[in-house]
């Protein structure tokens, strides 16, 4: 044999042995440093081998489906995508197995540290979002960041620990959340200040003090807005879980949407007075209130010759009237007999009014 030959086979040879070195580099799993965090988990040596042996087999999962990746990219200019030689699969099928084998508990004990900075930005994030709603005391301060961050950790834990399916994550990292806000409800209450989610509370909270609407009574009003978003949120899991599980789901109407919305608005109606509710909620009614008082407007005006000082007086009762009744009307949304009844007495006595100064214009117009 040449040395010329010798030398290639040689080279060859390096070459497959660097191969074969890094490809076994490539599923050596550094679980020294791992060990330790599910020792301080409390797991026995049986469940920390049970680990090791889905840890090696996850990394050799990808280590073969990269290679089956890298032949199928040399083959052919364009790969049909096969989900289940994609990392994230692999990986989902690990947290699946481990979650299968470890409790929620565990699992925070031995991936906070790795999550850690994600649970302070995140928790920062809320503080930043958070502070300028409230004028806190230093120690008041110092306990709504902690309940912060202890929130944070929850829902980050919770989510990752079921990751390996869409829908089971979302639906608890949801509840999380629900669970999340109730307890800064309570802290902030416990503070004697009004607890607001977002610019949106902020803006109904500003609106119920221009209404002279007591804290305690605003207090309510924010505790029914939760509950009609949690019973949403459930309503939206139960129904997810049952199309999934059915080919026909029988949705239950006495938790609708519209069932639970007016609830809700039973609550708000019970809560204020009238007056409050129409100083809190007009501005959102006017665009219905100035189109049927110009209907009906059109249609006096239609029938009779005024002035335009008269016809200006008859225009400002028929917005009184269709302002008091769209208010009526919504403040009694929750009962279709009660809302009816009460449109009735409201639109006589308005009709009333309006005929009345009709008949005054005519006989004035007449002499």
């Amino acid at each position: 044999m040449s040395i010329k030959l010798r030398s290639i086979i040689f080279i060859f040879f390096l070459l497959q042995l660097t191969i074969a070195t890094s490809q076994e580099s490539s599923i050596n799993i550094p679980f020294s440093t791992f060990e330790s965090s599910l020792k301080n988990a409390g797991l026995s040596n049986d469940v920390i081998n049970n680990i090791k042996s889905l840890l090696v087999k996850k990394n050799e999962s990808l280590v073969k489906n990269q290679k089956l990746q890298n032949e199928l990219d040399s083959k052919y200019p364009f790969q049909f995508k096969d989900d289940e030689i994609e990392a994230e699969y692999v990986n989902k099928k690990f947290i699946k197995l481990l979650s299968e084998t470890i409790t929620i508990e565990q699992f925070r004990k031995i991936f906070q540290p790795q999550l850690e900075y994600r649970i302070k930005r995140i928790a920062e994030e809320k503080w930043d979002l958070k502070k300028d709603k409230y004028r806190l005391t230093k120690e008041q301060e110092k306990k709504y960041k902690s309940l912060l961050y202890e929130n944070s950790l929850n829902e980050i834990i919770i989510k990752e620990y079921y990751s390996y399916d869409n829908n089971l994550s979302w639906n608890n990292y949801t509840k999380e959340k629900i669970k999340s806000s109730n307890k800064e409800f309570d802290l902030i209450k416990s503070f004697d200040l009004v607890y607001s989610k977002n610019s949106k509370t902020d803006a109904l909270i500003k609106k119920l003090t221009e209404a002279k609407v007591d804290t305690e009574r605003i207090n309510q009003i924010l505790l029914a807005l939760q509950v009609l978003q949690e019973r949403n949120d459930e309503r939206l899991k139960t129904w997810r879980e049952n199309d999934e599980a059915n080919i026909f789901n029988f949705h239950d109407p006495g938790d609708d949407e519209y069932a639970i919305y007016l609830e809700f608005r039973e609550k708000l109606s019970k809560t204020l007075k009238i007056e409050e509710f129409k100083i809190v909620f007009v501005s959102q009614l006017q665009n219905r209130i100035f189109r049927d008082s110009e209907k009906d407007f059109k249609t006096i005006k239609a029938n009779y010759t005024f002035s335009n000082a008269q016809y200006d007086e008859i225009r400002k009762l028929v917005l009184e009237k269709n302002t008091e009744k769209v208010v009526t009307e919504e403040y009694y949304k929750y009962s279709y007999e009660l809302y009816q009844q009460k449109l009735r007495a409201v639109e006589y006595r308005h009709e009333k009014g309006i005929r009345e100064m009709i008949q005054k214009f005519n006989v004035l117009n007449l002499n």
